[in-house]
């Protein structure tokens, strides 16, 4: 049987970033950048009004001005005021070579004549090239493109970054009992709640993903679902993953021209998940509960997704464990679900009641896993190793 270690180990050797393409900056946020970008120009571009007020000769002290005219936002810097003559100017005016500001707070107007009751400072303007300048970088490849980084890039007019795209992940359920959860089972039938965990926990991951399909358990229905979609970096199948009569996963995707790498994992949830590969392109087959359907997904499928990306495992979180772990069923290693919550100076992990893997209720309010490893028990107020799920999941060694 496939340690934990073990798999994490074939996914972080075999599992490589997509290749780079170019997509409007638009659709860029939460992609990872495949190339530097330096800045096209000084920023900023020239010389800019920091505040609301006048600007006047540089050396100007306290004293009356004659108002001369304005410099909108937006305008080229005019010729400069002399002597006693000031200009009115606005947040990202630009100002005018040798003259210094004052603010509006600082002054007094009657008509063309400004009374101005501070000495002028030249502190008050953005120089040209204090922020950026033209040629220095802005963003290093392999930089995570989040809303500021979106701006940053927006910034040097970058139209179409050239990023790792996010995972096209297929998923498939199965299971002739499963049926739609807008509708009410009749005897033997059961709510499909797969499908709609599977769909969530990948617009978290931040992948792709079309409309997912249902089929039995045969396997050529299995596979014509599969063949009949466009293309694919991931496919994840719900169910089947087992070694029962009808649990045929393994068996589609080796017809598919799949390799069959994992079929058990020493896991708990989690045990019967099959892992195969074909070129590029991976697949998960996962176990049918939805508790065991959550911890593949975050501590396996992610860390895949991640990978794809063009990004590490996150780092590992310590918590201090809050209650009592009842002794391990088996010698499997556990990923028990928690609350996870910041404390003062620490992290801090909550054992919710969890009955097994079907145990969809057991869900509710789960934000983390934590790790048991084989044979331990960890004792309240320990520190454990926690799987963060959500937004942030795919937290492991």
């Amino acid at each position: 049987m496939t340690t934990v270690a073990q798999l994490l180990q074939l996914i972080d050797e075999n599992v490589g970033a997509l290749p780079p393409r170019a997509v409007p900056l638009e659709q860029a946020h939460g992609c990872t950048l495949a190339e530097t970008i330096t800045a096209d120009s000084d920023q900023p571009a020239f010389d800019r009004s920091a505040i609301d007020g006048f600007a006047l000769p540089s050396g100007s002290r306290a004293g009356n001005f004659q108002l001369t005219g304005e410099i909108l936002p937006g305008d080229p810097a005019p010729g400069p005021p002399h002597g006693a003559q000031i200009l009115r100017v606005f947040t990202g005016s630009a100002v005018p070579d040798g003259c210094a500001l004052v603010m509006l707070e600082d002054t007094e107007t009657d008509g063309a004549r400004v009374v101005v009751r501070a000495d002028a400072s030249e502190r008050l303007i953005r120089r040209r090239g204090s922020s950026v300048r033209a040629g220095s970088v802005l963003l290093e490849r392999g930089a995570t493109l989040g809303a500021g980084e979106i701006a940053v890039l927006a910034s040097a007019g970058v139209r179409a970054p050239h990023v790792v795209p996010p995972a096209r992940v297929l998923h498939v359920t199965t299971g002739r009992e499963v049926v739609s959860f807008e509708t009410q089972p009749e005897a033997g039938q059961v709510r499909d709640t797969n499908g709609p965990l599977i769909a969530a926990l990948l617009r978290e991951a931040g992948a792709v993903a079309p409309p997912r399909r249902h089929v039995d358990e045969s396997v050529g229905a299995l596979v014509e679902a599969v063949r009949g979609t466009g293309d694919f970096d991931v496919l994840l199948v719900s169910g089947g993953s087992s070694v029962g009569k009808h649990d045929r996963t393994k068996e589609a995707l080796e017809a598919m021209g799949f390799e069959v790498l994992v079929q058990r994992v020493n896991s708990r949830p989690g045990k019967p998940l099959v892992v195969a590969r074909q070129g590029d392109r991976w697949a998960f087959g996962l176990p049918g509960n939805p508790v065991a359907h959550f911890v593949t997904f975050h501590v396996f499928v992610a860390r895949a997704l991640r990978r794809l990306a063009g990004r590490a495992p996150l780092a590992p979180v310590l918590a201090r464990l809050t209650a009592y772990l009842p002794a391990p069923a088996d010698s499997r290693e556990t990923f028990w679900p928690a609350r996870l919550s910041a404390a003062p100076g620490a992290w801090e992990a909550q054992p919710l009641p969890w009955l097994d893997s079907g145990d969809v209720k057991a869900l509710g309010g789960v934000n983390a896993l934590i790790h048991v490893p084989a044979g331990a028990q960890p004792a309240a107020g320990g520190q454990v190793q926690v799987v963060r799920c959500g937004a942030s999941g795919g937290t492991f060694l």
